[in-house]
């Protein structure tokens, strides 16, 4: 029975040894639906700074599964964090933050360490990547550009242009870190704007990858096609999830960026940029589609798998292109300096940093006016015969305004009033929360439409509201009264 016991083992370590050889990957799709059990809760928006992941690095070091170290110091003197897990030859680097409002997968790989460090049922999968892999990770690469919620770091140096001056902190650790443990694979992960769109149509561009060029002809040697297979089987993966919407940059050359310098030196480096998802502010959708494409990724590493796919289908990802607006008007008639038109608005949110940089808000402007032709935005209203029509000031006492519930402010709305004037005291100005009426202490409003302008105004039938677009946000009269995120006071 012994001897019998002993021969099954051997075989089934050689079939699974076999297996790797040729390629061979496991479905993960069940991966897809256990996330919860994985997701940090602490990291619970865009929004937390260094000091919020420092507990959980000394949660994840008391784990014994990983080896952590300070690899340096930030401009401003904050701690970078280079994490190792695993013992297998294949060594994988990957690092996040390097702008420091780009979020996305930061949370991603701390959900993926709490996926590592757990006991359950997939025990047999994380053995695999951790028997196979010698894992490198260095989060939030940009702590202090994090601290303010903006892209540079202190310095207001673009790190990731940063690869061939080596001027920031930053951009010494991360090049030191390659060049101790010669990584055979890298992942650059980032955010992206969520206008892109994937291609010329109305999908968006919800996760982009790049297999950066190494040289200006952009050639591709056995390196860079690595990369790219690696990247082929992630869209295969994602376009089962949300089909249609993954993109892949220009990969014009740039000697200043770290994939660029990393491809060179002999890494198979990824770019994934994690860009927008209707209904999906927060990015936490394509958190999940993060984790889920990168647990994909390095599995098909540690199996070799990747190598099955066919670097021709790459040219069938479609580029990355700006075609989106967050509200797009169609077919609207405008009355201005005594001509009459028809054409379209193109309406996008600017961001608003809270004070404390722990949030946003939103100012709605008008950024198109004219021919859209394969043009779309996440919320689209056809005017057809509506007439752009200016909102109208009403004036209430600062309690009258206070009182007003949803439906009182929608009712105001369908009587074409956009802007509100206290009458006893001075309103506040900029963002205004969950309200749907903007605040203003002038005793007349805008009504002239152009470039540049804030996005308030009425679409009318026979001069009835049929639509209002309010800080630009678009909003249906003929539906239930819902706040929004915000509008403004001016």
């Amino acid at each position: 029975m012994m001897k019998h016991f002993f021969w099954s083992k051997i075989f089934l370590t050689l079939l699974l040894l076999c297996l790797i050889q040729t390629g061979f990957s496991q479905d993960l799709s069940f991966l897809w639906d256990q996330y919860g059990i994985y997701r940090e809760p602490a990291l619970k928006d865009r929004f937390f700074k260094h000091s919020d992941l420092v507990p959980l690095f000394q949660k994840l070091e008391k784990s014994g599964l990983f080896k952590i170290e300070i690899a340096g110091g930030s401009a401003q003197g904050r701690s970078v964090y280079h994490l190792t897990a695993g013992r297998g030859k294949i060594k994988v680097l990957l690092w996040s933050q390097m702008h420091g409002d780009e979020t996305t997968a930061t949370r991603a790989l701390f959900d993926f360490f709490n996926f590592l460090k757990a006991n359950d049922k997939n025990d047999e999968l994380r053995n695999k990547l951790l028997d196979q892999l010698e894992l490198h990770f260095v989060p939030m690469l940009n702590p202090d550009g994090a601290e303010m919620f903006k892209r540079r770091n202190a310095l207001d140096i673009d790190i990731n242009r940063d690869a061939r001056m080596l001027v920031s902190p930053e951009a010494r650790i991360l090049m030191d870190i390659a060049k101790k443990i010669k990584p055979d694979f890298g992942f650059n992960l980032h955010d992206q704007s969520t206008l892109y769109s994937a291609g010329r149509s109305k999908n968006t561009a919800t996760i982009s990858f790049l297999d950066p060029a190494f040289n200006y002809a952009k050639d591709m040697d056995d390196v860079r096609k690595k990369a790219r297979q690696v990247i082929l089987l992630m869209n295969n993966v994602l376009q089962k999830l949300m089909p249609d919407k993954v993109a892949k940059y220009n990969d014009d050359y740039d000697p200043r960026c770290f994939g660029d310098t990393f491809q060179g030196m002999g890494i198979a480096t990824i770019l994934i940029e994690s860009g927008g998802y209707p209904g999906d502010p927060e990015k936490e959708y394509i958190r999940k589609l993060n984790f889920y494409a990168l647990l994909s990724a390095l599995n098909s590493i540690a199996d070799q798998s990747y190598l099955k796919e066919d670097v021709v289908q790459y040219e069938k990802i479609p580029e990355n292109n700006r075609s989106l607006y967050n509200v797009l008007i169609r077919n609207v008639k405008i009355t201005k300096q005594g001509s009459v038109f028809l054409t379209n608005l193109g309406i996008n949110h600017t961001q608003v940093k809270d004070s404390d940089y722990r949030g946003v808000s939103y100012q709605g402007s008008i950024d198109e006016l004219g021919d859209v032709e394969r043009v779309y935005g996440y919320d689209e209203a056809d005017a057809g015969d509506l007439n752009y029509t200016p909102g109208k000031l009403k004036i209430l006492t600062k309690k009258e305004w206070e009182n007003l519930n949803a439906e009182s402010e929608v009712q105001l709305i369908r009587e074409g009033y956009l802007f509100i004037k206290w009458s006893d005291a001075k309103s506040p100005a900029g963002p205004v929360k969950n309200r749907l009426l903007n605040l203003t202490n002038s005793t007349s409003v805008s009504g002239q439409v152009g470039l540049n302008q804030a996005a308030n105004f009425l679409l009318t039938k026979q001069d009835k509201p049929v639509f209002a677009i309010i800080n630009g946000f678009l909003l249906k009269l003929d539906q239930p009264a819902k706040v929004l995120h915000n509008t403004f006071g001016y």
